[in-house]
């Protein structure tokens, strides 16, 4: 007997969806004003289908408001990245619902 018979098929790991977006603060975070504009990455382990509104999804539970989607990509695994923040970034959306990295400097809509 095939242990998928005996177990059940293993279940498919989903994918990691990179996002790169724009959103408002709202006042959750003190370390980001009110009501201004921020790029923002997100990444989330979600199907394809779900992708958008699991990254919407996050950045509202995280504090941000009026999110905009700008460029959507799927992420290669294993994911190898120099930078210690994306990976950490990459490991939140691995581990739990997701992760973010907030650029500091806002976006000047004049």
């Amino acid at each position: 007997m095939k242990w998928e018979k005996l177990f059940g098929a293993r279940p498919k790991k989903l994918p990691v969806w990179a996002a790169l977006c724009m959103g408002r603060a709202d006042r959750s975070n003190p370390q980001y004003l009110a009501h201004v504009k921020h790029a923002v990455l997100a990444m989330v382990r979600a199907p394809e289908s779900d992708a958008q509104s699991a990254i919407f999804a996050l950045l509202q539970s995280n504090g941000w408001r009026e999110p905009e989607i700008k460029n959507l990509k799927l992420l290669e695994q294993p994911f190898h990245h120099d930078d210690p923040t994306m990976r950490a970034c990459y490991e939140s959306a691995i581990k739990k619902e997701g992760g973010i990295v907030v650029y500091s400097d806002p976006i000047d809509e004049a």
